[in-house]
C-alpha cells in the first residue's frame, strides 16, 4: 500500500527563523498579515520578493512555490477581470481600464503576500510551538475564565487533520492515475486531446471524493478512541526575550500610527 505521506510537500530546512520563541513567531505573523492588508503596492512588491527568498531559505524553491500557486491561476484571472471592469475610478462601470487592471494586481499582490506569510509560518512552526504561542498570548484571558487546558487537543485535531487529508487525497489520486494509465487499460488507443484531458482531470478529481470521505470516516472513528483521556501539553519554551517583544511593539505601534494618519494604503 502506498503511504499517503509519500506525496507530502517539500522537505524543511532548518533556519534561524525556527529558533525564535513561538510567541514571537505568532505575533510577527499576525502583524505581517495586517501589514500586507495596509501597505502600499510598492512595499508589497518588496515584501513579495522577501517572502520568496525566505520560503526558498526554508527549502521551498521558487519552482515549487509557482507550482503551489498554479491551481489558483483561474481564480486569480477572475479577480483581475472583475477589478478591470468594476473599478470606477478611471472609467464607468463595465468599461475596462488600466486603473482596474492595476487595482486587480494590487489585490492579488495583497492576497499573495498574505498567503506567503502564512506559508512561511507553517513551515517554521510545528504544532507544539503553535500551541505554546497561542497559550502565551491568551494568558491574560485566563483571568476572565477562559479555559485553555484543552487548547492543545483542539488545535492538534483541527490543524493536524489538514495535512493528513491532503496526503491521503494525493495518494488516492495517484492510484487512480496508475490504474487508468496501466498498459492493459491503455492498449493502442490514441492520446486524447486537450479538452478531453481537461474533463478527464475533473473526473479523476471527482472520483477521489468518495474514497477520501470513507477514509476520513474511518479515521474519525479511531480518533475518538485514541484521544480519550489524552490532553497534549507541550513543554514551555521559556520566557520571551525582551528585545523581540520590543520589536513587535514598535511594529504594532507603527502599523496603527500609519493606518490612523493615512500613511499606509487602504486595500481596495
Amino acid at each position: 500500500m502506498i503511504n499517503g505521506f509519500a506525496f507530502a510537500s517539500a522537505g524543511l530546512r532548518n533556519t534561524p527563523l525556527g529558533g525564535l520563541h513561538p510567541a514571537v513567531r505568532l505575533g510577527a505573523t499576525v502583524l505581517a498579515l495586517f501589514s500586507c492588508m495596509a501597505a502600499p503596492a510598492q512595499v508589497l512588491a518588496l515584501v513579495a520578493l522577501l517572502l520568496v527568498f525566505l520560503l526558498w531559505w526554508t527549502g521551498l524553491d521558487p519552482v515549487r512555490q509557482a507550482a503551489a500557486l498554479k491551481p489558483w491561476a483561474g481564480i486569480a484571472l477572475l479577480v483581475l477581470v472583475v477589478h478591470t471592469f468594476t473599478t470606477t475610478a478611471a472609467a464607468p462601470l463595465g468599461r475596462p481600464s488600466i486603473a482596474g487592471v492595476l487595482a486587480g494586481g494590487r489585490a492579488l499582490l495583497r492576497v499573495g503576500c498574505s498567503v506567503g506569510c502564512l506559508g512561511l509560518y507553517l513551515r517554521i512552526t510545528p504544532l507544539d510551538d503553535l500551541v505554546v504561542g497561542v497559550r502565551w498570548w491568551l494568558r491574560p484571558l485566563r483571568r476572565l475564565g477562559l479555559d485553555t487546558d484543552d487548547l492543545g487537543l483542539m488545535m492538534a485535531v483541527a490543524l493536524g487533520t489538514a495535512p493528513v487529508v491532503l496526503a491521503e487525497g494525493r495518494r488516492i489520486q495517484a492510484v487512480v492515475k496508475l490504474r487508468k494509465n496501466a498498459p492493459a487499460a491503455a492498449g493502442d488507443r490514441p492520446s486524447p486531446g486537450r479538452v478531453k484531458l481537461f474533463f478527464q482531470g475533473l473526473e479523476d478529481r471527482a472520483q477521489v471524493v468518495a474514497p477520501l470521505l470513507e477514509s476520513l470516516v474511518r479515521r474519525a472513528e479511531a480518533l475518538t478512541l485514541s484521544l480519550r483521556h489524552r490532553r497534549p501539553d507541550p513543554e514551555s519554551a521559556g520566557p520571551v526575550p525582551l528585545f523581540p517583544l520590543l520589536v513587535l511593539g514598535v511594529w504594532a505601534a507603527g502599523l496603527v500610527y500609519g493606518m490612523v494618519r493615512g500613511g499606509l494604503g487602504v486595500p481596495r
